[in-house]
């Protein structure tokens, strides 16, 4: 028996259906680990073109510590990191990370098969409720590769506003929380 379906339990914080697709945002655990390198070196031609960290996670084990280490952030309190399952396989994430009292960052990945269904967006949307209502941040930030137009517009379709290119050359968008602190 593989070992990522004996835990058919996990924690989850938010689902959906999306067409024919079963969404569920759950918390990240080492079980997870293999579904999620097999999609990562499956995508790798096309995340590394976005994503600095993604040849460096070049085996079971490193996505393992990846896990630990998202674990330990989210008992710091610096991150807050969520694996997306589609239909009960782990399929992609989404985090909060560089997290304080006024702002976080978002980051995700989703596999390719599943992209351009709406997925992301409606993750998105979901960590920024989060944010603002439970964490009650001022605002996020949302960085893309200027040639990442898929990841550009789940930034504008969840309200998110262009402000500029940043320092490593991304494209950096904001979104303020209107309501405000109570």
């Amino acid at each position: 028996m593989g070992v990522g379906r004996l835990h058919k339990y996990p924690f989850v914080l938010h689902n959906f259906k999306t067409g024919k697709h079963d969404v569920e945002l759950v918390l990240p655990e080492t079980w997870q680990a293999k579904d999620l390198f097999d999609q990562l070196q499956k995508n790798l031609v096309e995340f590394s073109k976005w994503l600095v960290w993604a040849k460096k996670i070049n085996s079971v084990q490193k996505e393992v510590d990846s896990i630990k280490q998202f674990q330990q952030k989210m008992v710091d309190g610096t991150a807050f990191n969520l694996v997306i399952l589609v239909d009960e396989a782990p399929a992609g994430m989404i985090d909060l990370h560089d997290l304080n009292s006024d702002s976080g960052e978002v980051g995700y990945w989703l596999s390719n098969d599943f992209q351009h269904l709406g997925i992301m967006t409606k993750c998105v949307e979901f960590l920024k409720k989060y944010a603002f209502e439970q964490l009650r941040l001022d605002y996020l930030i949302l960085r893309t590769h200027p040639q990442n137009f898929a990841s550009q517009n789940v930034a504008k379709r969840s309200g998110f506003k262009y402000q500029e290119i940043d320092d490593n050359g991304h494209k950096k968008f904001v979104l303020r929380n209107n309501a405000g602190r109570r």
